[in-house]
């Protein structure tokens, strides 16, 4: 379950020289103004914007920014143009950037890792086969003969890549105990379509 929301952080307070609508009291409304940002568990993603409020310290009269009447908007504009936005509201974006950057190399490093092992398979090499759209399936090598791969496909398919992970844990004896031959250039071929996602050597 992702938790996400909305919170708001104090940036900025100062007095108001001018009576408060409420009680009449002078120079006795706080103005505050806050910083609005939204999280995702709890860790600062990005700003949304900024608000602010008033209090009287006297009769503890508030006023949201909606109710504001046009002087204390006008106070308000002029402390919140001096407050800059936390650079901390956008630590999510920054984590978020950091994790794709990651995965990008990530994925381009096993992607080299095989396009050279293709070139050189071996017995036991599980590669990770998607037949058609929504099908996916796992062949282990069995044999290797100069320029000819025997690969042992195996008995079930999956429609989510995500489970091909669950017919790996069957173990070996669900693959099918009759080879059938691919050329080594078959398989790059395969590699370079993307038929074959992904390669396993032990």
């Amino acid at each position: 379950m992702i938790v996400y929301g909305t919170k708001g952080t104090l940036l900025a307070t100062t007095t108001i020289f001018e009576e408060c609508a409420g009680c009449k009291a002078q120079n006795s409304v706080q103005m505050y103004i806050y910083q609005n940002h939204a999280h995702i568990f709890w860790i600062p993603t990005f700003p949304i914007g900024k608000t602010g409020a008033t209090q009287c310290s006297q009769c503890l009269l508030v006023f949201k920014k909606k109710e504001f009447s046009p002087s204390l908007k006008g106070h308000y504009e002029s402390l919140k143009s001096n407050q800059k936005t936390p650079l901390w509201t956008f630590a999510g974006l920054g984590i978020i950037a950091l994790l794709i950057t990651f995965g990008i190399i990530a994925s381009k490093r096993n992607d080299e890792k095989n396009a050279k092992i293709i070139l050189s398979p071996q017995k036991g090499d599980v590669y990770e086969i998607r037949i058609g759209q929504e099908q996916y399936t796992l062949y282990k090598v069995d044999k290797v003969n100069a320029d000819t791969v025997f690969v042992l496909p195996n008995y079930y398919e999956t429609n989510k890549a995500t489970g091909l992970s669950e017919l790996k844990e069957k173990g070996d004896q669900h693959f099918i105990n009759e080879p059938f031959p691919l050329l080594k250039a078959d398989l790059k071929s395969m590699l370079e379509k993307g038929e074959i996602m992904d390669i396993d050597r032990k």
